[in-house]
């Protein structure tokens, strides 16, 4: 029989060990608060410890958008010979590209928050949230042997799905208008595989990046955007995948090993248990007919192995109706505003939730877009702060602000203004929003400073 325990109370309740779960809870202990944070898994870092890049640093005009806990999370991998820094990619759909070691981020992550005194629930579910009136008390959490109960002033959720949100009744929207979102994919991690084969051998639809990795000695292949176009007969008569011309996009940080987003399954809503848990089953099944695929037909992998992800990486669910709702006109004019709690530089990237392909489009501007305050902040629910995918955005909107920077991005404001409502005893709506720049600047966060902006530092030329 599960024993139910009630916890302290903490200042900042963090829902998500995501990036932008890391990121509230790392921003808000540093400003000083007692933080707990809560994830359903075994480990920490997202989608972007699957082997996902960290896209992107940099617009495509060649400024700097992206610093904070996201820049400094790489300059550590750097250091730790785990990541080269951000690879200019010339002739390529980003300025530049930031691969990294997966295995390296989670420990490095689980340190930072460890040192900044964040205490750490894994294995542990949200079920319930207790409320009085429009404010959330504390939220009760399941795990193997304890019902937990824990008491919090202001709630982040960070959880992807929004579980929280919704449960104190958030109003939130689904996908593109007619329910349907964007495809789950499950990463692959191969070894053993022959890059500048690849390279060589299958057709891409943009130059080759390369870069010199590490305890490398000469550039190597570090992000392929391939098209499998010529092996089409084959993976339709396996029932991989359902388009022409499907993609495979290919990131590497070691010389033999790489990551591939292939994989494409549709109608999954990962809100609902058993759509989720057949996503996963499917995820694992489709990853290995993808390994068969590849090692038996394309140049490069024909002495490779598999090493699948932990789990299906979402791209949307809930997207909750925030005061302000970020919509695609401002992603595509490089909006600016005055509650700007961040930037992002990243196109808007939608995988047709139909399974046709994917399709890419270039911020307009100066390469670059504000993220407001009021995104963070869902309608009728006064202690509660929200980030990460499931931002107040719209559809086409979203499929460029869920980036990994972006969610990095939304998570340190949060967890600063969390912080900052707990000192100034205000709520998220009520809190300066001034202050809250000014706290955000002090975590060397870009809210357009031109200096920042100019910043080449990590920024690899590769000749």
């Amino acid at each position: 029989m599960a024993r139910f325990i009630k916890l302290n109370k903490r200042d900042v309740i963090v829902i998500g060990g995501g990036s932008a779960g890391i990121a509230a809870a790392l921003s808000a202990a540093r400003v000083g608060t007692k933080v707990i944070l809560v994830e359903k898994g075994s480990t920490l870092g997202g989608i972007a410890a699957m082997g996902y890049c960290f896209h992107t640093f940099y617009s495509h005009t060649g400024k700097q958008v992206v610093h904070g806990i996201a820049q400094e999370i790489i300059e550590d991998l750097v250091n730790l010979k785990a990541a080269v820094g951000h690879v200019r990619w010339p002739g390529g759909r980003l300025y530049a590209v930031t691969a990294l070691d997966q295995e390296i981020l989670r420990v490095v992550e689980t340190e930072k928050l460890l040192e900044a005194g964040v205490d750490l629930l894994y294995h542990s579910l949200v079920k319930d949230v207790l409320m009085d009136g429009a404010k959330i008390c504390g939220v009760v959490v399941q795990n193997r042997s304890e019902t937990i109960v824990i008491p919090g002033e202001i709630i982040i959720d960070a959880s992807g799905e929004g579980d929280v949100a919704a449960m104190a009744g958030a109003p939130y929207e689904k996908g593109r208008g007619d329910g349907k979102m964007q495809p789950v994919s499950m990463m692959l991690r191969m070894t053993n595989v022959d890059l500048e084969k690849v390279a060589a051998t299958v057709p891409v639809d943009l130059p080759v990046l390369r870069g010199v990795k590490p305890g490398g000695q000469k550039p190597s292949p570090m992000y392929i955007s391939a098209l499998l176009t010529p092996w089409e007969k084959i993976y339709l008569q396996m029932g991989l995948f359902g388009d022409y011309h499907h993609q495979m996009f290919i990131n590497s940080i070691w010389e033999n090993e790489a990551n591939i987003n292939i994989s494409r399954l549709v109608n999954f809503d990962a809100t609902d248990f058993d759509q989720a848990s057949k996503a996963e089953s499917a995820g694992r099944l489709e990853a290995y007919k993808i390994y068969r695929f590849l090692r038996e037909n394309i140049p490069g992998f024909e002495k490779s192995n598999m090493i699948a992800s932990q789990g299906v990486g979402v791209r949307e669910t809930r997207r909750f109706v925030g005061e302000y709702v970020l919509s695609e006109e401002d992603v595509l004019k490089g909006a600016k505003f005055d509650d700007c709690i961040g930037r992002s530089a990243y196109p808007i990237d939608i995988h047709d939730p139909e399974g046709k392909g994917v399709k890419f489009t270039e911020i307009g501007g100066d390469g670059a877009y504000d993220i407001p305050y009021r995104c963070l902040l869902p309608q009728k629910v006064e202690n509660l702060l929200i980030a990460g995918r499931i931002v107040s955005a719209t559809h086409k909107a979203l499929g460029s602000v869920r980036s990994i920077t972006s969610c990095l991005v939304m998570g340190q404001a949060a967890g600063v203004a969390a912080a900052l409502c707990v000192k100034e005893n205000k709520s998220p709506r009520a809190l300066s929003v001034k202050l809250l720049q000014e706290y955000l600047r002090g975590q060397n966060v870009n809210l357009g400073q031109p200096e920042m902006e100019n910043d080449r530092k990590f920024l690899v030329e590769v000749e």
